[in-house]
């Protein structure tokens, strides 16, 4: 698996989510990253669906049906992970320190 990439099981097959510009406009176009990850963590299903039609570069039709089967609770761990890599630029956020890394160890 990629940089800013997340594996998730969408009805009977495992799928990865792709971090690319595109998927940063659609999921930011749903109100902003930080409603985005609100909706998810209230489980609204229409949140759950954007965000996983942005990740595969779909249409939300063709993914509606296997978000509903695969279920919330089961996909929103890894959508909120997704979500902080788009707002990151398609990469996973340092939160260890909030200092630049030195290459020290």
């Amino acid at each position: 698996m990629g940089v800013g990439e997340v594996e998730i099981t969408l009805g009977d097959k495992t799928v990865t989510l792709r971090s690319s510009l595109g998927a940063a406009k659609r999921v930011s176009a749903a109100g902003g990253y930080t409603n985005v990850m609100e909706k998810l963590m209230a489980y609204d299903m229409s949140y759950f669906v954007t965000v996983v039609s942005a990740g595969l570069n779909k249409k939300p039709m063709e993914v509606e049906e296997d978000v509903y089967k695969t279920g919330l609770p089961n996909l929103v761990a890894d959508l909120v992970t997704y979500v902080g890599y788009l707002a990151n630029g398609g990469r996973p956020a340092d939160m260890s320190s909030g200092e630049k890394e030195t290459g020290e160890a």
